[in-house]
């Protein structure tokens, strides 16, 4: 393996479990000469034929739903589970925080652990004693640092493991999910921690399921799907990929020919039958559109009892799980908008700015001040696509793309504000 190199995969494997029954059907297809042998006929597989390589310095995101087989290859870079065919190399000092009980004793203290925690990666005591005073400062856990971890909560033994993965130059660090738990100000403190290692030289794995902190962070990723590299390459193209795959469109009203009654919510005045969504200028029926277009959304209702006063909200989410908007019925046209049999109502949204990528939307109709009428969730599901500009913002991440113009001005030409 290169000096460059601080992991190294190659065509890994990993099966749990006894694995002497795939092993002996294995060699009695052997013995009949059944032809060619395929490995992936003798699973279950957790991973299968995995290989990629990660440079020193360089920073990993692993992406991919629960059960893809993000932690089950963190463990095997961590040394802690065996892999079943394949080979992986490791080079360097390394620091897994795969679990947020993995390597802290419940009995002693955060301060006991911390030398505990550093004695496990080769530091002696007096080296742990030197780097005490940064722990204790990003921990931020104050007297709770003399108190046994048992008392602990689920953030704090966060706290206290981040705090020493990131001030104990580590040449490699594992990170699984842990970013998770524990307060926002801590998450984007631990954020900001990880943006200097990586700036640093330190070899960053990051697992998340929050696919936006990839972005952030990590040069490279890889999107894993049922054990196998789905996709490799930038975090955008990665994003792509896992957005493609986070919505089962088979759930969506415009995939079914109706939803079952036990997936409804409500009183039942009136049912969505059906969801579209329209050109704004031609009214034709489309699933996509660009950043900035307007477009229709057609809903179908069955109206089972006449409805005057009521609430309707489209609500805008994406695969992240963010709703960037709710859209309601305006309450001045609520009047005009009273239901007495079924129809089809119509809303237009113009000027859409938001961010290529994949979005779904979540139905849900109320009696005003009362009880809800009806809910779809995941009704429906849309791709929003971008021209040069806004997929050049796309770099930076966020929500919505905002029209912007710069220029450049003499300082002298420049007046300054009056004060007050």
């Amino acid at each position: 393996m290169s000096a460059e190199i601080a992991i190294q995969a190659r065509d890994v494997w990993k099966r749990y479990g006894l694995p002497a029954r795939p092993w002996l059907q294995r060699k009695f297809d052997q013995l009949r000469a059944d032809g060619a042998i395929d490995r992936a006929d003798y699973g279950p597989w957790a991973l299968r034929s995995v290989s990629f390589e990660v440079k020193q310095g360089e920073s990993l995101g692993i992406v991919g739903k629960n059960g893809a087989g993000k932690s089950t290859l963190l463990k095997l870079i961590a040394g802690v589970s065996p892999l079943t065919y394949g080979a992986l190399q490791v080079s360097g000092r390394l620091f897994p925080m795969i679990e947020l009980a993995a390597g802290i004793h419940r009995d002693l203290t955060g301060r006991e652990n911390i030398k505990l925690l550093g004695a496990i990666m080769g530091f002696t005591a007096g080296q742990m004693e030197a780097k005490m005073p940064e722990v204790e400062d990003f921990a931020e856990l104050g007297d709770w640092l003399d108190k046994p971890v048992w008392q602990y909560s689920s953030g704090m033994q966060t706290r206290l493991g981040f705090s020493v993965a990131v001030n104990v130059d580590a040449d490699i660090l594992l990170i699984d999910e842990v970013l998770s738990v524990g307060d926002i100000n801590f998450q984007k403190k631990c954020l900001n921690r990880m943006d200097e290692l990586s700036n640093s030289g330190v070899t960053v794995i990051f697992v998340t399921h929050n696919p936006y902190s990839i972005e952030r962070i990590c040069e490279r990723a890889i999107y894993l799907e049922g054990g196998r590299i789905a996709a490799a390459g930038s975090p955008s193209d990665i994003l792509s990929a896992y957005f493609k795959g986070a919505l089962d469109r088979s759930t969506t009203i415009a995939e079914r020919d109706q939803v079952a009654a036990d997936l409804r919510e409500g009183t039942g005045a009136f049912r969505v039958q059906a969801f579209s969504m329209h050109e704004a200028a031609s009214g034709r029926e489309i699933t996509s559109f660009s950043t900035g277009e307007s477009v229709l959304f057609r809903i179908a209702l069955d109206v089972r009892e006449p409805t005057a006063f009521y609430r309707f909200s489209l609500r805008i989410v994406d695969p992240a799980s963010t709703v960037v908007s709710f859209v309601d019925v305006p309450i001045s046209a609520r009047r005009s908008l009273a239901l007495e049999r079924d129809c089809v109502m119509e809303c237009r949204i113009d000027n859409i700015n938001l961010l290529p990528g994949q979005y779904w939307i979540d139905l849900v109709a109320r009696e005003i001040a009362g009880p809800v009428i009806d809910s779809v969730s995941y009704a429906y599901a849309f791709n929003i696509y971008g021209n040069d500009e806004v997929i050049e913002q796309m770099e930076h991440r966020g929500i919505v793309f905002l029209s912007s113009s710069w220029a450049l001005h003499e300082s002298e030409s420049l007046t300054a504000p009056s004060e007050r």
